[in-house]
């Protein structure tokens, strides 16, 4: 089965803020590789998003979350929360890893 990915507002915001964030303390190319390296680990989501582990926060939403887990290193630095319906992924934030555990309202 093939999963359609839908980035949401919220995401493309973090993705864009991250990148600018790359651009600032690294470089604009490694601000570069790191945007186009996320959008690669989205699309991988169009198979086997179960595949993701379910997030911290997923007791306490409505709903069912997972987190995709990537980074530019060997080491995985960011997270993108996703959540799953019918044959849609809905990316719903991207944020670093380090980052303090999300609320229901920082989701939406």
């Amino acid at each position: 089965m093939t999963y359609e990915v839908i980035v949401a507002p919220l995401a493309e915001q973090d993705l864009r803020r991250n990148a600018d964030w790359w651009a600032e303390n690294h470089s604009p190319t490694q601000a570069e590789r790191w945007f186009e390296n996320a959008y690669k680990q989205l699309s991988s989501l169009k198979s086997m998003p179960e595949r993701c582990p379910l997030s911290t926060e997923s007791g306490s939403v409505p709903f069912e979350i997972r987190d995709l887990l990537f980074g530019l290193g060997p080491k995985p630095s960011y997270r993108a929360i996703i959540t799953i319906e019918n044959e849609k992924v809905y990316v719903l934030r991207v944020v670093r890893g380090a980052e303090d555990v999300l609320d229901v309202g920082d989701l939406t």
